[in-house]
C-alpha cells in the first residue's frame, strides 16, 4: 500500500524531486571536481543533473533561484579559504561568482525550450550554443568588477595532462568548452535511452557524436605533441620558502627575526650549487627599492652565496608610488636595473577600488594605501655562461590571467616564474587550486613554469602540463619553511617557438560568441515559425 502512495507522490513531484537532486549532485560534483578534491572526472557529468531537470519542464523562475543558490553553495565551500581574510567578503563574493552558473542555467533552460523536442538535428545548435554560452560566462567573469578567473572548468583537469593538450590552440576556454560538450551529449543520449525504454522509438543523438568526436580530438589525438621531446637542461633552481605568517609579515618589531630566517634558509640552499634561487611574493618586510638598508642587504646575500637571487618585495618609487614586485639581484653586480612590477592587483587587498568616492569602506577594508598596478611584462635576464634567458613573472593570482602569461611568452619569456604567498588563506585548498591556474599557462604557451609560495605550493611544471617537482616536507606536506633544488629542464622543439594560442589568443572566445549568436537566432526563428 505505501509502495504505491508513494509512487503516486514521486510521480506528483518529479519536478521538485529533480529540481533538489539536480541541487545535491552539481554541488557535490561542482566542489569534488577541484582540488583538494581532485576527482576531475567529475567534470563529465557535473552538468547533466540540470541538463536534465531542464527537460522536465520546471518554470524559469525555479531554474534562476535553483541555479543562484547552486552555484553560491558550491562557490562558498570552493573558496572556504577566504575566511581567513574577510567573512562578509566570502558570503558576497561566493554569490557574485555564483551568477555565472545561474546565467548558465536560465540561458541555457531558454535554448532548451526553443530548439529541443524540435527534430533530432536540434539539439546540435542547443548543445553548441549551452558550451558557447559556459566559455563566454567563463570570459566575463575574469574581467567583470576587475576579474576572478578562479577555477575555470578547464582547471578540474590538471591533473590529467592529456585533457589539456589542445589548449595549445584554443586556451583554456576550449577544454571549458568541450568539458561541457560532453556533458550535453551524455545528457542527452541518456534521455534517449529513456524514452527507448518507454516507446521503443529510435531517435538519433547527433549531438552525442559531436561531443565524442571533440573529446577524441582533444584529448587523445593531442599525444603525438607529447611524444618525441628532446629535452635540455635550463638550469639547477632553488626554491626558498619562508612560510612567515601573514600576521607577522608586516609586524617592524620582527623584522630582524624574518631576515634571519630568510637568511637561514637561503644559505642552506647555497651547498647544493645552484644556478638562481627563487624566493616567493613579497618575501621582505621593506622594499628594495627605495631602502638602501634592504638593497644592501640582499645584495650582500646574494654575493656571499655566489649565485642570483629572484626576490618577491615591494617597490616604493616614492613615498606615494609603491608597487609589488620581483627583483633579479646579481652577485657582485646588484641589483638589475630593471624590475617587474604586478599588473592585475587584488580589489580590497592591495588597493580599494573607487576608496575617494566611497571613503567609509576603508573602516570595512583598512588598507592604509593603494599599491599601483605595473605596465609591462618586464622580463628579467637570466645570464648564464653558455647562455641567457628570459624569465617572465606572475605575482600572485596573476597565474588566474591567460592574457598575463601570454603577453610575457610574446615579449620572450623563455620560462614563466610564479611568485605567490598564501599565507593569507591559511593551510587551506588555495594553495592548490592556485597551482592548477599555472598548470593551464604552461600548457597553453608550452613554457615551464617555476612557482615558488610563502608556504606552498612551491615547485616547477614542465610545458605539458606534468608537475616534475613540489617542495614537500617528511609528511608529505606544503606548509613549512626551508627549499630545496632541482634540475630544470625544456623541450628543445618549443625553444624560440610560439603556440597558435599565444600568436592569436582569446580567438576561441569571440568564435563562442558567434556559436552562441547562431544558437540564439535559431531558437528566434523557430519561435517565430511555431507562432506563425
Amino acid at each position: 500500500m505505501w509502495i504505491s502512495e508513494m509512487a503516486k507522490w514521486m510521480a506528483a513531484n518529479q519536478i521538485k524531486i529533480a529540481q533538489g537532486a539536480a541541487f545535491v549532485l552539481t554541488i557535490v560534483l561542482y566542489v569534488g571536481a577541484f582540488p583538494p578534491y581532485d576527482f576531475p572526472e567529475a567534470g563529465f557529468v557535473v552538468l547533466i543533473p540540470f541538463l536534465i531537470w531542464f527537460r522536465m519542464g520546471p518554470t524559469f523562475k525555479q531554474v534562476a533561484w535553483t541555479g543562484l543558490l547552486t552555484g553560491w553553495v558550491a562557490w562558498f565551500i570552493l573558496i572556504f579559504w577566504l575566511r581567513h581574510v574577510t567573512s562578509v567578503g566570502l558570503v558576497l563574493l561566493s554569490g557574485v561568482v555564483g551568477l555565472h552558473f545561474m546565467l548558465w542555467c536560465v540561458g541555457t533552460f531558454w535554448l532548451s525550450k526553443h530548439l529541443l523536442g524540435k527534430g533530432p538535428w536540434m539539439g546540435l545548435p542547443f548543445a553548441i550554443g549551452t558550451s558557447a554560452l559556459w566559455v563566454v560566462l567563463e570570459h566575463i567573469k575574469g574581467w567583470v568588477f576587475t576579474g576572478f578567473p578562479w577555477l575555470p572548468l578547464s582547471a578540474s583537469q590538471w591533473s590529467r595532462p592529456i585533457m589539456l593538450q589542445s589548449a595549445v590552440f584554443w586556451g583554456a576556454w576550449g577544454i571549458s568548452f568541450g568539458l561541457a560538450l560532453l556533458n550535453a551529449g551524455v545528457a542527452a543520449y541518456m534521455l534517449r535511452i529513456v524514452r527507448y525504454s518507454r516507446t521503443h522509438t529510435k531517435t538519433f543523438c547527433p549531438e552525442f557524436y559531436l561531443a565524442l568526436i571533440v573529446f577524441v580530438s582533444m584529448t587523445f589525438l593531442q599525444t603525438r605533441h607529447i611524444s618525441g621531446q628532446d629535452r635540455e637542461p635550463l638550469f639547477r633552481a632553488a626554491a626558498m620558502q619562508p612560510a612567515i605568517p601573514q600576521n607577522e609579515k608586516w609586524d617592524a618589531s620582527l623584522s630582524r627575526e624574518i631576515l634571519d630566517q630568510i637568511e637561514k634558509n637561503t644559505l642552506l640552499l647555497a651547498p647544493m650549487k645552484p644556478d638562481l634561487v627563487f624566493w616567493p611574493e613579497a618575501t621582505l618586510p621593506h622594499p628594495i627599492k627605495g631602502d638602501s638598508t634592504m638593497q644592501a642587504w640582499i645584495e650582500r646575500l646574494a654575493t656571499e652565496i655566489d649565485t642570483p637571487i629572484f626576490a618577491g618585495a615591494l617597490v616604493a618609487e616614492s613615498d606615494e608610488v609603491w608597487y609589488n614586485g620581483v627583483y633579479l639581484i646579481r652577485p657582485k653586480w646588484g641589483m638589475y636595473p630593471e624590475y617587474y612590477t604586478k599588473r592585475h592587483l587584488v580589489p580590497f587587498g592591495e588597493y580599494i577600488p573607487l576608496r575617494s568616492v566611497w571613503p567609509w569602506i576603508e573602516k570595512i577594508v583598512p588598507i592604509e594605501g593603494d599599491l599601483y598596478p605595473g605596465e609591462g611584462a618586464s622580463l628579467l635576464p637570466l645570464s648564464m655562461p653558455s647562455r641567457t634567458i628570459n624569465i617572465g613573472t606572475l605575482i600572485c593570482y596573476e597565474d588566474a590571467f591567460p592574457s598575463l602569461a601570454r603577453k610575457s611568452t610574446l615579449e620572450g619569456a623563455g620560462m614563466l616564474f610564479v611568485a605567490t604567498n598564501s599565507a593569507w588563506y591559511g593551510q587551506s585548498a588555495a594553495s592548490f587550486q592556485h597551482m592548477a591556474h599555472s598548470v593551464l599557462r604552461a600548457v597553453e604557451n608550452r613554457r615551464v613554469v617555476f612557482r615558488v609560495g610563502n608556504d606552498g605550493w612551491s615547485g616547477w611544471i614542465d610545458e605539458y602540463g606534468n608537475v616534475r617537482d613540489e617542495l614537500l616536507d617528511e609528511e608529505g606536506k606544503i606548509w613549512f619553511s626551508g627549499g630545496t633544488t632541482w634540475k630544470v629542464d625544456r623541450d628543445k622543439r618549443w625553444k624560440g617557438r610560439e603556440t597558435f594560442y599565444t600568436q592569436k589568443g582569446d580567438w576561441f572566445v569571440a568564435v563562442c560568441w558567434g556559436a552562441l549568436l547562431i544558437a540564439g537566432l535559431i531558437a528566434l526563428r523557430d519561435k517565430g515559425a511555431l507562432q506563425d
